[in-house]
């Protein structure tokens, strides 16, 4: 894959939480996919695997009916990395504002992504 052909699948993966398909979403992934939040909090472990991500779709449809849309900021890819800067939108099920920035570096491997860290 082309620099170009990975920013638009990484902006594609992260702009398929905006209604979470968990089938397209494990087709984007490589089967030892892990996902991991970076943080020192207690209780979140990385999601791994192609069932991870499909799971991280099902927990957010139930917290963020709406979906989590993201805006875009500065995207970068060389080689198998990309670093993505984005803002989301969204209202949590209890009806309170979701609005976070974010910082993602995803990892690639072949033409699948198999890595992605969320700040």
């Amino acid at each position: 894959m082309t620099p170009a052909e990975k920013k638009e699948l990484a902006v594609d993966f992260l702009s398929e939480f905006a209604d979470p398909d968990p089938i397209k979403l494990a087709t984007m992934v490589a089967e030892d996919f892990q996902w991991t939040v970076m943080t020192r909090m207690e209780g979140m472990p990385p999601m791994k695997g192609r069932e991870g991500i499909k799971n991280l779709a099902g927990t957010l449809k139930t917290l963020m009916p709406g979906g989590l849309s993201m805006k875009f900021g500065t995207v970068i890819c060389e080689g198998d990395h990309c670093a993505i800067q984005a803002e989301s939108n969204a209202t949590a099920v209890n009806g309170k504002k979701y609005n976070n920035r974010y910082h993602f570096y995803l990892r690639f491997a072949g033409d699948k992504i198999a890595e992605a860290s969320e700040y």
